[in-house]
């Protein structure tokens, strides 16, 4: 089935470049959106293995439209084709989008969020071939974190698709950012191998120099940030687009951001007012037509449409997270303002100001937060010096990112001192400035890669083309090297942190064996024995058990990692006082817990109350049992895998 699902892709691609008239690389990030789009249609009837029969018959779709076609409609797809991979921004993608999967698929989870839920999650995804039901996601805690960056990790995930493989899950999330940034590579405009090795390298090495926890995790804060700053580029890139694919691309891209995390809407609304905006501020009045307006008003809804089919089924299956609860306590004032508030206010502005962005050292340039938000302003600056934007558009740019700025910072602040409060690793600016990098990634990403487009754009002096000037060996190095690209090429390879960005693409390599003999140390015996009896790691495994084990044997991290081995199976925790809790006690914690099973530990003392709710009066430590009803009574009875 690889073959049908990457063919099919291809031609999507390739389908909407050759429709829209449009380069390669610009194609790449709509199609992928229209597939994660899809996949999260048939997540929802537990329907992406369907996607196999989609793929196959979309291939023989394309078989048949090009049979059917005219001779000289396949030379002229044939030909438009061969052009598109001639260009070197194609050719780099397409080197990049093997390359990258390829080189990463060797990766395994090691971060805590991932663990937590982002790759917890995914696997459960892939054991159920969608969504899980009511009271059975395997990340409870997490439960209405949306699925937009889950979708691609799966699709990765089910080219192998007998077995979970943790490094497919990479190669997803790593091509699915990737795609995002690939319409920056259309500024290359010679086939010259050595700008071409090195643009290469700057678009890997371009978000490191904001943000580096995508470098060793998969959280969806970088995916953001791509796709927030492939957005505001999507929004003033508007000449030579049909309406169709300029606000076409724009309402895919905020479809997908909605659904990347719980705080997407934010950055959503942010982009819209930078479209409108742009709409009132820059475009001349005879550009504005009804047509817009009514496209805009799409642009609007559908991704308002896309967030509320997630809600509501988050509603009608009772998931939500337990920092949506928090931030509902500190929205309705019954939430207090900790006592280190002064701690944590000077934590935040000692790492606002003095700190690297990316927590260490580079060998050339360190920005710290406020500096990077300088600089955005100053590029602002020196884009309308340079002629490359005109007067009002710098106005609007500049206080755009003010705007968007402060409001982000402001946000962060608070966030701090109210739904985070509890995190004491926030009193130190080491760890401030990296709630500052990772949360910031959309407004620092997204900002540079909007004020790269413009400075790559087509080269002007005083807003007039320049002229033809006579060849000459300087005048070829500046063909290569346009200002606009030699700046930002410079800018990229004196703030990038290359530790981190090797580290994501090979380096992890050294570590991957210690990370997972880390893991097997962290699953004592008993836990190892608990996933054998549930059927941890299993198509057709699913439903949620109660976890119990004694009073005196806690254990949160353990707790975290078994959730990611049992994945499809959910499971909640009890600690047993088997001195002084009752079996009602145990009955009360599987009825919150939701659970339809049980599984006990030895429980010192915890014997006797367990018998109560046999059916037979002996109850097993070690033993699976299921959660009946018997004349209205909860009886435990004995069970193979859930």
């Amino acid at each position: 089935m690889l073959f049908f699902h990457i063919a099919v892709f291809a031609a999507l691609m390739t389908a909407i470049a050759y429709k829209e008239k449009e380069e390669l690389v610009d194609a790449v990030p709509v199609a992928v959106c229209i597939l994660v789009l899809i996949l999260y249609g048939l997540s929802f009837v537990n329907g992406l293995a369907w996607s196999d029969y989609l793929a196959i018959a979309g291939f023989l779709a394309v078989i048949v439209i090009l049979i059917r076609g005219t001779g000289e409609q396949r030379k002229n797809i044939a030909s438009f084709c061969l052009e598109e991979l001639k260009k070197p921004g194609s050719i780099i993608a397409l080197f990049m989008m093997i390359a990258v999967p390829l080189l990463v698929s060797g990766k395994t989870v090691t971060w805590w969020d991932d663990y937590n839920f982002w790759a917890t999650d995914v696997k459960s995804i892939f054991y159920l071939n969608g969504f899980a039901q009511k009271y059975q996601n395997v990340a409870p805690e997490f439960g209405d974190y949306p699925p937009g960056t889950q979708m691609m990790k799966w699709w990765f995930a089910h080219f192998y698709p007998s077995e979970f493989k943790e490094g497919l899950m990479f190669a997803g999330y790593y091509f699915m950012n990737l795609a995002f940034l690939l319409p920056l590579l259309k500024f290359v405009k010679k086939r010259n191998i050595p700008v071409m090795i090195l643009a290469a390298a700057a678009l890997w090495l371009f978000p490191t120099c904001a943000e580096v926890f995508w470098c060793d995790g998969c959280c969806a804060d970088y995916t953001m940030a791509v796709i927030y700053g492939a957005f505001l580029a999507a929004v003033v890139d508007r000449k030579g687009h049909s309406r169709l694919f300029y606000y076409g691309r724009q309402t895919l891209f905020l479809m997908v951001l909605v659904l990347c995390k719980n705080v997407a809407p934010m950055w959503a609304a942010f982009a819209l007012l930078f479209a409108y905006g742009y709409h009132i501020f820059i475009l001349e009045k005879e550009e504005r037509t009804k047509a817009d307006l009514r496209w805009l008003f799409l642009e609007t809804l559908l991704p308002v449409l896309t967030e509320g089919t997630w809600l509501l089924f988050c509603l009608l299956n009772r998931r939500v997270a337990k920092l949506t609860g928090t931030a509902l306590h500190m929205a309705s004032g019954s939430m207090n303002v900790p006592e280190v508030q002064e701690e944590l206010i000077s934590s935040f502005f000692t790492a606002f100001v003095r700190y690297p962005l990316h927590r260490w050292s580079t060998f050339a340039v360190d920005l710290s937060p406020l500096a990077l938000f300088l600089l955005i302003l100053l590029f602002v600056f020196l884009l309308y010096k340079r002629g490359k934007i005109e007067k009002k558009q710098g106005w609007f740019f500049g206080i755009f990112a003010v705007v968007s700025g402060l409001c982000f910072y402001g946000i962060n602040l608070i966030s701090h001192l109210t739904i985070f409060a509890a995190e004491t690793q926030y009193l130190d600016p080491f760890g401030m400035v990296s709630s500052i990098e990772r949360y910031g990634a959309p407004f620092t990403i997204g900002s540079l890669y909007l004020l790269a487009c413009l400075a790559m754009s087509r080269e002007k002096e005083n807003g007039k083309e320049e002229g033809k000037q006579k060849e000459n060996a300087v005048n070829r190095w500046a063909k290569n090297f346009p200002a606009g690209l030699l700046f930002c090429l410079v800018f990229v390879f004196l703030t990038a942190d290359y530790q981190s960005a090797y580290r994501a693409l090979a380096g992890y390599r050294s570590a991957a064996a210690e990370s997972l003999k880390e893991r097997e140390d962290i699953l004592d015996e008993a836990a190892e024995s608990f996933l054998l009896k549930v059927g941890a790691g299993k198509f057709g495994s699913h439903g949620r058990v109660l976890y119990l084990r004694d009073i005196s044997d806690i254990s949160w991290v353990r707790n975290t990692y078994i959730n990611f081995e049992a994945a499809p199976v959910s499971v909640m925790y009890g600690n047993v006082d088997g001195a002084n809790m009752s079996a009602a006690d145990i009955l009360k914690a599987a009825e919150d817990a939701h659970a339809g099973y049980l599984y006990a530990d030895e429980i010192e003392g915890g014997k006797e109350l367990l018998d109560e709710l046999t059916k037979n009066g002996e109850f097993e430590f070690g033993c699976l049992y299921e959660i009946e009803e018997k004349e209205g009574t909860p009886v435990l009875v004995k069970a193979s895998l859930i």
